[in-house]
């Protein structure tokens, strides 16, 4: 799923849940969190967003963030939210608080 997939999709349909069930059982590794990471820095250059030191670091948080939930959540066997668990947002702050284990 690209950006503009991911666009789309949280803004029309999608649900935390339906994302978590694109992950659930595709066991990510770490070398293909860190390469989606690459690809999305390269895809972020591309399309010239801002390259200010505070814009870039907050997109570099919540990437770091969702891609290490993505991870984890790929390695599960079952969702582990409810079907109405909305879609996190970004803002400019924290990115979604504290990892807290079930």
């Amino acid at each position: 799923m690209g950006w503009r997939d991911a666009w789309f999709y949280s803004t029309s349909e999608g649900s935390h849940y339906k994302m978590i069930q694109h992950h659930i059982g595709k066991h990510l590794t770490e070398d293909q969190r860190k390469q989606w990471i690459h690809l999305l820095i390269e895809t972020a250059d591309e399309l010239a967003l801002p390259n200010d030191p505070e814009f870039r670091s907050a997109f570099m948080a919540y990437i770091e963030w969702g891609t290490r939930l993505a991870l984890i959540n790929s390695n599960l066997d079952e969702i582990a939210v409810g079907e109405n668990e909305p879609m996190p947002k970004w803002g400019w702050g924290v990115p979604g608080g504290p990892y807290v284990a079930s």
